[in-house]
């Protein structure tokens, strides 16, 4: 995979999943698959959320690192 390409690609799977999982709530629409929503898709989307600046900025200085060992 390319330098940075990593945060792109954790988003774009996540955005499948999400899009999948309203897909499955079209015939799963009950209290446990609230609990399911709650308990699981929701803290996938907010961890990745908030790993996606830190995959950036490590990306980031991952591609100055071999930058400079050239």
């Amino acid at each position: 995979m390319s330098p940075g390409g990593h945060a792109p690609r954790l988003g774009s799977l996540t955005r499948d999943l999400l899009q999948r999982w309203h897909q499955t709530r079209d015939s799963w629409a009950d209290a446990k698959a609230r609990e399911f929503e709650e308990r699981f898709i929701r803290a996938i989307e907010s961890e990745v959320n908030a790993t996606l600046p830190a995959i950036e900025q490590l990306e980031s200085v991952l591609q100055r690192v071999r930058r400079d060992c050239e």
